[in-house]
């Protein structure tokens, strides 16, 4: 029996190719919202949503939602909602931390929404094990030391905790119902209940997929869509993972050139950086073990963890110097185990979300691709720490594809082929050198969704919106506002 934990390196891992269904379950009759106050001017609302649509009538779950109603209610446009990604990012928590980073037009001419989507945060999560028992497996060491040791990672056995199996014991066929075709379906939903005639949308990373989706089974019903930093549908899983390691490992590279040629840069290392990253890898991968302030130890999955957190962003790059500082020459793991929290789900409380549970489910409800041979994953591994030093060894460590013991959900649930082509113009934005979502997978979606255009940034962050590039936001806004696209082949620069 396999027992493994989803390792910390799905979330950048790659999202499963898709699939065709003809179904199209419209919103119906949905009734008008409920919303209560729940603390610093949010307003929070339950949306009843079917479990199986093929059931419309049938058992219902829950989606818990959250909004920020318009500034300026009398230059109102309507609901903007907005998906964080993942999947599983619950938007109800994440809507309360960015809600400040919207630009004030958009704050003041919409009500800002956001929602868990099923299987995550409120909304009927998969929640598969205690606080206490995640915490001890999201530390455990997803990187084999040698090939010797490939066998017990490929078949889950190194790990202490069986989390697919706690899930399937737990949720049984909820789990085949948590797919994107369904979030759409549940998306729709929301649009009528929010009195919505048509929908105005921001998704960042898999919240692409969801808006392409969304504009393939309810073209009609579109206003205007914003989809950022865009998973890559037309790749295999394999080439989605090697992409990803490939931008994180070039993003590092990237780190510490930077850091070589700067002096007060606080990861200098006496001009060597990049000696002082490996030489601190392999104390890693040896065993070190730092202490925190807080009382708690940084291992080697949280040094893995901690980095691919910080090179999501510029201000995390120019964190991450401080962070590896402090490990290499205090011996302190504080500002490594911060990285690694924020990252993990983890609050100051000790209470985890449920992303890290759900990714690999809702990744696999949407296409429950064939688990690699032990021979490909070998292969992979040998390949991955040669041609990757510092990720490499991170990113194979884990088997790609389906733990076969999950439930496969229907082929109209799956993800299927997404392709729009009655939808109005949707506006993609894309990052030359995002390590996560790589430029490739902007261009791909600008080819399946027909009239979009994509708006580039270069730079080699996670996302260009919201980012603080003045270009970016100005051409974003003035598209949610007025519905007009930037000039064809628009580039903008930090």
């Amino acid at each position: 029996m396999s027992r493994r934990v989803v390792s910390a390196f799905l979330l950048v891992a790659a999202l499963l190719a898709s699939s065709t269904t003809a179904a199209r379950a419209g919103a119906g009759a949905v009734e008008p919202l409920t919303w209560r106050g729940c603390r610093d001017g949010f307003e929070c609302a339950t949306l009843d949503v079917p479990v199986d649509y093929a059931v419309p009538q049938g058992e219902q779950v829950g989606m818990s939602l959250i909004r920020r109603q318009a500034v300026n209610p009398d230059a109102r446009i309507g609901s903007l909602v907005v998906n964080y990604g993942g999947p599983g990012d619950p938007g109800t928590d994440s809507l309360r931390v960015a809600y400040q980073s919207l630009p004030a037009e958009i704050r003041e001419r919409f009500d800002i929404v956001s929602f868990d989507p099923r299987g995550t945060g409120r909304s009927r999560p998969i929640d598969c094990v205690d606080d206490a028992t995640f915490d001890r497996a999201w530390s455990e060491d997803v990187t084999p030391d040698s090939q010797s040791e490939l066998p017990a990672y490929y078949d889950g056995t190194v790990f202490s905790v069986d989390l697919v199996g706690a899930c399937i014991d737990r949720h049984g066929e909820w789990l085949t119902h948590v797919g994107t075709r369904n979030v759409a379906r549940d998306l729709d939903r929301l649009r009528a209940a929010l009195g919505d005639p048509k929908l105005t949308y921001l998704g960042f990373s898999y919240g692409t997929t969801l808006g392409a989706v969304y504009a393939q089974e309810f073209p009609s019903n579109v206003r205007a869509l914003v989809l950022d930093s865009a998973v890559n549908l037309s790749t295999s899983p394999e080439q989605n993972q090697r992409g990803n390691v490939r931008g994180f490992e070039d993003a590092i590279e990237t780190f510490v050139t930077t850091c070589e040629s700067d002096p007060d840069c606080p990861f200098y290392s006496n001009g060597h950086p990049r000696e002082g990253l490996f030489r601190l890898r392999d104390e890693f991968e040896d065993g070190l073990v730092l202490d925190t302030l807080d009382g708690r130890t940084v291992g080697v999955t949280e040094f893995y963890v901690a980095m691919l957190a910080a090179l999501y962003s510029e201000q995390g790059r120019n964190d991450l110097g401080q962070a590896l500082r402090d490990a290499e020459e205090d011996r302190d793991g504080t500002y490594l185990r911060l990285f690694n929290d924020g990252y993990a789900g983890r609050a100051p409380n000790g209470t985890y979300n449920n992303l890290h549970e759900a990714i690999g489910v809702i990744r696999c409800a949407d296409q429950p691709v064939e688990r690699v041979s032990f021979s490909e994953f070998r292969a992979k591994f040998i390949d991955f720490i040669k041609r990757f030093p510092v990720f490499g060894r991170a990113f194979a460590g884990s088997p790609l594809g389906c733990d076969p013991r999950l439930p496969t959900p229907r082929k109209e649930e799956q993800l299927g082929h997404v392709r729009a082509t009655d939808a109005p113009p949707v506006l993609i934005v894309g990052v030359t050198r995002d390590p996560a979502t790589p430029y490739a997978g902007a261009l791909d979606l600008q080819r399946r969704l027909r009239g979009s255009r994509v708006l580039t940034l270069d730079s080699t962050q996670h996302g260009g919106y919201l980012s603080g590039v003045a270009c970016i936001d100005t051409a974003v806004d003035r598209y949610l506002v007025q519905r007009k696209m930037p000039p064809r082949g628009a580039r903008c620069e930090l």
